[in-house]
């Protein structure tokens, strides 16, 4: 009898843990039953693990050494700061692999998702709105994004140091006080919209940008800022209607233009619509572009312009 009941619990158990990889969180329960970090303490790191949420989750998640962790939002489900802003993420993920975040409405504190230590962070349908300081964070670490919204932040929408995002697609960075800034970075995007963000739109510092099929338009400051010792590569975008340069090339700066329109920025000062500045920036391609700008064709002692 005593072999029947340890075979028997042997089972339950193995049950029980196969039935943890995918749980649901009720957030509109009360109490520890509807907390996301509540859940995350009965899961297995190593993952696949699948968390479906459901309801206004008032949590600051902490995911911290996770593999294959995917948290799915059901019906609209929101996560908001629940430590008035004493906590420096909504989502704070550290030393963590393949986590997904699906469809959720991510919003106040401080940031709303912050992805560091070498993590690898998967963002879709997302809205992410309303923080004190940025809409993501990503420091050292790797992130994708498809079909996001990052808005109403009261600083950067996207703030990426030492960092990889590629597969960035369909991403919108609208109505924050600066929209993307990238340091020791590099960056691929399509089909992205930045736009009406109070200062840059985006913002390159010592770093590799590819944009491609993306909309700049109406921001306060410039459009897109390249600063020193960075490069960056445009194929069929539009920049315009920004407030000084729609495209600034900064010192020891190399900017290519394939294709696209570049045209309408300036409206604050009458900056060009492609501006360079400092010693050797560089940029090709701008003979196909209609626009202004202040970049000789000709190679001057402090200024080196070439044109396809």
């Amino acid at each position: 009898m005593k072999r029947i009941t340890v075979i028997s619990l042997f089972l339950m158990l193995c049950t029980y843990a196969a039935n943890a990889a995918n749980v649901t969180v009720n957030c509109n329960l009360p109490g520890q039953n509807g907390k996301i970090n509540n859940a995350l303490k009965f899961l297995n790191p190593a993952g696949p693990n699948t968390i479906t949420v459901i309801g206004t989750c008032k949590e600051n998640v902490v995911i911290q050494s996770f593999d294959r962790l995917t948290l799915v939002a059901k019906s609209g489900a929101v996560i908001t700061d629940a430590s008035g802003g004493q906590q420096w993420a909504d989502i704070l993920i550290n030393d963590s692999r393949r986590i997904s975040i699906q469809g959720f409405t991510i919003s106040g504190g401080n940031v709303g998702v912050s992805c560091n230590d070498y993590s690898l962070c998967r963002f879709s349908g997302n809205t992410i709105t309303g923080t004190t300081q940025r809409g993501v964070d990503i420091n050292a670490s790797n992130a994708t994004f498809w079909g996001d919204f990052i808005q109403n932040n009261a600083g950067l929408g996207i703030y990426a140091q030492g960092s990889n995002i590629s597969g960035a697609s369909n991403l919108t960075i609208r109505n924050n006080a600066g929209g993307v800034f990238v340091q020791w970075s590099t960056v691929v995007g399509d089909g992205w919209n930045v736009s009406n963000n109070t200062q840059d739109g985006i913002q390159v510092g010592m770093s590799y940008f590819q944009l491609v099929a993306s909309s700049v338009y109406a921001n306060g400051y410039n459009g897109i800022n390249v600063g020193d010792l960075s490069s960056i590569n445009f194929a069929e975008d539009t920049v315009t209607g920004n407030g000084y340069d729609g495209v600034y090339i900064g010192n020891t700066t190399i900017a290519s233009f394939n294709g696209g329109s570049f045209t309408g920025n300036g409206y604050v000062w009458g900056a060009p619509d492609i501006g360079c500045g400092g010693q050797y920036a560089i940029a090709e391609g701008i003979a196909g572009i209609y626009g202004t700008t202040d970049c000789p064709v000709q190679q001057s002692a402090k200024t080196q312009v070439r044109v396809k």
